[in-house]
């Protein structure tokens, strides 16, 4: 699990610009009082505890003197580095490049601004010895610092190298906000919110991606600039806060009679709570054990908040629109077998991607009913956890964090989302715990950062995946769209995900290696429904396939809206397009794009006809999806790999449980519902398949 950054050992430098001789330049009087609202946060002892000497701040310096402040804390720093920036943004008309306003400065003599580039070398020197570096810019244009024509190899190439973590105000196209009669900057002000109240339902420590994810949350609530992170590896977990908020204590009711002590009164709360729950919702944890795991949890997680209703929710069953479990751990303790062993599952039970993600959880449950039933593994019921990770890392954390916690899970299913997976991944490792994705594509999961660079090491050894990864899918677009469809010049875009990004890079060297012309690239928010100038730069580039490197929810408009300028141009990406809703969102023009899966089509197996009987004989309200039946071979990999690693004696699990299933894990094989499940020595799936869809009569049709 995350660490906070050791104060002692770290160091943090905090610009700022707020009056400038050039009368051109807005005074920027909040910029100010960002300064000493952060180097008052920074060391108190409550937030990081950052010594007085250890945190410089300068309020109004020049050029040299920033770079060379710049240089001494990169020098001094062993453990994290933190460069904070706040005043007027600028953009360089050649270089495209991002440079930051000092009070000397002169907008049409950027070299008397501070250039990022070369805050961007410092960090990077061999003579730096911080292992973690966060930079945070709130300036306008300050996402040129992750992406436009400054990307790796150019600037956003930082964000690349392990340990760093890059967080901006604003994309590279839109200018940050100083709101009149606010104390503080728009972006600064709700990191300064942030870390004084703490962040409710966040863990004790606040990471960089929690804080980001909270950022970008109040911001866009607020319709405020969209706040930009990108990071290296693990560096979203570089924590730099204690999460300071504690929710509000009950009052206690006066009317309320004391209740009996000891046993009798435990019994009886425990009647009482079941009477409660029988009206409300039927299969709910008991009081008396909800009592002693809340305990367990108490002792591990501290003062982390845990929502019971989510940690063991209903089964979607029947209509159910969310729910995770099959039955209650109470009602799971009452069966013939008396050992109950935990599956976590975290996807997205809401919001845009819920459709898929609660595929991937009823097909979990399906694989756990049928292991029970059959008594697969002698004295053992398997109970699925489900929670709802909202597509989001930092949500992500959190539910890592509950499993880790709870000493009945020793595996994972999940995530749908790779920069989840991303979020997630070192936290599962720490706690030995396995995960096997039914749905990640990203390659660096398996094979590291540098793996497009044709160097491959696996990061995690607790994290597998049933799917191919993508340098299966961008190879048949690529294929397809050249020869069968006689695409030759393609743009691409991403949604600046890991998963968006992974499917970018491998399309555009699939693709030329096909023999066409990458004749463009863009780069989108995650959220953005709006395309107007990327379409535009397709057409005036004369582009017959625009490739997407994102999901359905922003691909399907941005396939509109290209179908709206040139019913001509194809639409293309990965298996992130593949929900039946991509075509009623998308309108008429979208039939003939074409996206991948990295996975055969379900239907089309045999092997699979027993899985699609059952699951839909089930009664689940929401389809198996793409990946159901990938979750499913998930969920049977670690129940075959608990039977054979595993060795329970009594009642109890043995305290080397999760490692020993994660060492089961990499040797498991047999045949599933899409074909022979396995792992190579990188945690790929053996069978590596890529199927090509095409929208047809308004669906998605194997072609």
């Amino acid at each position: 699990m995350s660490e906070l950054s050791e104060p002692a050992r770290s160091r943090a430098l905090l610009i700022g610009a707020h009056s400038f001789a050039d009368p051109g330049l807005e005074p920027l009087p909040a910029v100010s009082r960002n300064l000493t609202r952060l180097a008052e946060l920074l060391g108190d002892q409550s937030v990081w505890g950052l010594a007085a000497d250890h945190l410089r701040v300068l309020a109004e310096p020049d050029r040299d003197q920033a770079l060379e402040e710049v240089a001494r804390l990169a020098d001094e720093a062993e453990d994290t580095l933190l460069v904070y920036y706040a005043g007027h943004g600028f953009v360089h008309e050649l270089s495209n490049e991002l440079y930051l306003a000092l009070p000397r400065t002169n907008p049409q003599r950027l070299y008397s601004a501070l250039r990022y580039q070369d805050i961007r070398e410092l960090l990077l020197s061999p003579q730096t010895r911080a292992r973690r570096k966060v930079v945070i810019l709130d300036c306008c244009w300050s996402g040129l610092a992750l992406h436009g024509t400054m990307s790796a190899p150019g600037l956003g190439g930082m964000s690349d190298i392990s340990g760093t973590f890059v967080l901006t105000a604003t994309s590279e196209t839109r200018t940050a906000l100083a709101p009149p009669g606010e104390t503080y900057t728009a972006f600064t002000g709700e990191l300064i919110g942030a870390l004084e109240q703490g962040i409710p339902q966040a863990p004790p420590l606040l990471t960089m991606m929690t804080l980001y994810q909270h950022l970008y949350g109040s911001l866009v609530a607020k319709g405020r600039p969209t706040p930009q992170q990108r990071n290296g590896n693990t560096a979203g977990a570089i924590a730099l806060a204690r999460n300071r908020y504690r929710p509000p204590e009950a009052k206690s009711d006066p009317s309320v009679k004391d209740e009996p002590s000891g046993d009798a009164a435990a019994e009886k709360a425990a009647d009482t709570a079941e009477s409660r729950s029988a009206r409300r919702r039927r299969g709910r944890l008991s009081r008396r054990t909800v009592v002693v795991l809340s305990a367990v949890l108490a002792a591990t997680l501290g003062t982390l908040p845990v929502t019971w209703d989510a940690f063991f929710d209903e089964g979607g069953k029947g209509g159910s629109s969310d729910g995770g479990g099959s039955g209650d751990l109470a009602s799971a303790k009452n069966r013939k077998n008396n050992l109950v062993v935990g599956i976590g599952v975290s996807v997205p039970l809401s919001g845009d991607l819920a459709g898929l993600g609660k595929g991937i959880k009823n097909s979990a449950e399906l694989a756990v009913e049928k292991a029970n039933d059959d008594a697969f593994v002698p004295g053992v019921t398997f109970k699925v956890q489900a929670l709802d990770d909202k597509a989001q890392p930092a949500t992500g954390q959190v539910n890592a964090t509950k499993f880790v916690a709870d000493p009945d899970v020793v595996g994972v299913v999940g995530p749908l989302n790779a920069s989840v997976a991303g979020a997630i991944q070192q936290v599962l490792f720490a706690a030995h715990l396995p995960q096997i994705s039914p749905a990640n594509s990203a390659p660096e999961l398996t094979l590291g950062t540098d793996w497009l660079g044709g160097t491959r090491s696996r990061p995690y050894d607790t994290y597998f995946r049933t799917v191919a990864n993508d340098m299966a899918q961008a190879p048949a677009a690529a294929a397809y769209l050249y020869g069968k469809d006689e695409r030759r010049r393609a743009f691409v875009i991403d949604d600046r995900q890991n998963y968006g990004q992974s499917m970018a890079e491998m399309f555009k060297a699939a693709f030329r290696e096909e023999g066409g012309t990458i004749v463009g690239q863009g780069h989108v928010d995650y959220e953005q429904r709006d395309f107007t100038d990327e379409v535009e730069r397709a057409r005036s580039l004369g582009a017959d396939v625009v490739y997407f490197g994102g999901e359905y929810p922003a691909a399907a408009p941005l396939s509109k809206q290209v179908h709206a300028a040139d019913p001509d141009i194809r639409v293309a990406g990965g298996d992130g397009f593949l929900d039946n809703r991509y075509a009623s969102l998308a309108g008429s023009g979208a039939a003939g794009d074409i996206c991948t899966l990295g996975a055969a089509a379900t239907e089309s197996l045999k092997s699979a006809e027993r899985f699609v009987t059952d699951y839909k004989k089930a009664g689940y309200a929401a389809s198996y999806g793409p990946y159901g039946g990938y979750a499913y071979d998930a969920t049977w990999a670690l129940i075959r790999a608990f039977k054979e690693g595993v060795h329970v004696t009594g009642e109890k699990l043995p305290s080397t449980a999760r490692e020993d299933l994660r060492k089961a894990v990499q040797e498991v094989k047999f045949d599933g519902v899409m074909g022979r499940v396995g792992f190579d020595r990188y945690g790929d799936a053996v069978t590596q398949r890529a199927q090509v869809y095409q929208v047809r009569d308004a669906a998605w049709k194997p072609v």
